[in-house]
């Protein structure tokens, strides 16, 4: 582990270090010197933390005091040995006190950690002029944006811009980061996420986790924002913010490479990016939100069959409520909701499943398809049409879930925007078992 943290704050949460620090739930210097004196060691997006004695914190007017056991007692602040101030956001008190001849030690485990060069604000106001935003995967995803190392000068490629509204600017950019010593020297490149603010509010927040939910949805798997920097307008890190997410051990030691050459890399539709961001920032509904959010729920395969089954059928039936035909009837029962749904595929990427010359006619074993989709669903949460000759067995239950998933990412992929051809090839590369056609 690391004994110190990087000058410019450039961690995340695949750093590993360990400092000595005092530590106090007062955000003041002096306060955090005369308070609390432990150790810190980052890994794997967690903090954890050994120090004595133990934080406490006054209630009442009574001067009765109770140990800090997490974020909803007290905010704990301290300071690190190299000058790194700190603030726990999120964490809990792990396996109590411990107590030893004339002191207590208490383990606290943070999953939301801030780090900053200053005394930290207790109004929590920060004012800043950009924020860089790096995820999982984004170094080779974005891999475009690097110019090619010792063929170009490393300062040739401006950030790359992707889209922004009254609030901010998006831009694609990358920094270098050199490691070794005279002799030997690796230098790699860091893709990043750069938010330029013309506006300061939270919907800055809220589109850093909708551009982690697009890559997401473009890897298939879990993907997290692995650091956040506020940077002022000298260029100065004023705070560095690092959360767990799901998978944060995982997600360090994958390897992303495969993000290169896949159909989905920006460098393939650059040209489509700003209308991919205008579509997340701007025009996006609560109900596509749903339907992310519902398919992310199981991206990593976490549920059981029966589970996830539920899952994708009901995120179509909410996607499609309040839909209506051309006519303006308002279409209830969740097969008319299905069909039409799949209706609105283009002709193209309906054909991966379908017969392409039946989309908009009858198609016996699509609405097979969708009835044991329905009649199953039905079973498995009211135990409806337990006689329905429809009901998927439990032997075609992988079956249907993949197709049905496959359908739903499709459609998602599609509607932020992702060519069809690219929605195209990366299917076509797997043996799909299509539901009707040759």
């Amino acid at each position: 582990m690391k004994r110190r943290i990087d000058f410019s704050l450039n961690e995340t949460v695949h750093s590993s270090f360990s400092l000595m620090g005092h530590f106090s739930n007062s955000p003041k210097t002096e306060d955090i010197l005369e308070g609390s004196t432990g150790t810190l060691s980052y890994h794997d997006g967690l903090a954890e933390v050994e120090m004595t004695p133990v934080i406490d914190d006054k209630v009442g007017n009574a001067g009765a005091h109770i140990d800090v056991d997490n974020e909803d007692d007290s905010i704990i602040y301290g300071c690190l040995e190299d000058g790194t101030y700190v603030r726990f956001n999120s964490f809990s008190l792990t396996h109590g006190i411990h107590h030893a001849p004339g002191f207590s030690v208490a383990k606290y485990v943070v999953d939301d950690i801030a780090f900053s060069k200053h005394e930290f604000d207790l109004g929590n106001h920060l004012t800043y002029n950009h924020v860089l935003v790096t995820y999982d995967s984004l170094n080779e995803f974005g891999a475009f944006v690097v110019p090619v190392l010792m063929k170009e000068d490393k300062s040739e490629n401006p950030p790359f811009f992707i889209g922004g509204t009254e609030d901010f600017d998006v831009y694609l950019t990358y920094e270098w980061k050199q490691y070794g010593n005279r002799v030997n020297i690796n230098v790699k490149a860091q893709v990043e996420l750069e938010i330029r603010i013309k506006r300061q509010n939270s919907k800055v927040d809220a589109f850093i986790k909708d551009f982690g939910a697009f890559l997401s949805i473009i890897n298939n798997s879990t993907i997290n924002a692995t650091s956040v920097r506020y940077i002022d307008k000298d260029g100065n890190v004023l705070r560095t913010h690092l959360f767990a997410g799901p998978h944060t051990e995982r997600n360090g030691k994958t390897d992303y490479s495969y993000g290169i050459s896949s159909e989905f890399n920006f460098g393939n539709y650059q040209d489509n990016l700003k209308q991919i961001m205008d579509f997340i920032l701007t025009e996006k509904n609560a109900q596509f939100d749903k339907l992310v959010q519902n398919y992310l729920y199981n991206i990593d395969d976490a549920l059981n069959l029966d589970s996830a089954l539920i899952n994708y059928v009901n995120s179509i039936d909410i996607y499609m409520n309040g839909s209506r035909y051309s006519d303006g009837t308002r279409i209830k029962k969740l097969f008319k909701k299905i069909n039409f749904w799949l209706e609105h595929f283009p002709e193209k990427l309906y054909g991966l499943y379908f017969d392409k010359s039946k989309q908009l006619a009858n198609d016996d074993k699509r609405d097979a398809f969708i009835q044991s989709l329905v009649d199953t669903r039905d079973y498995l949460t009211h135990f409806d049409k337990k006689n329905s000759p429809y009901l998927i067995s439990d032997s075609d239950r992988v079956t249907y879930i993949t197709q049905i998933r496959a359908l739903v990412h499709i459609y998602i992929l599609h509607t932020y925007g992702i060519p069809d051809n690219s929605i195209w090839n990366y299917y076509r590369r797997f043996i799909l078992d299509r539901i009707s056609g040759d």
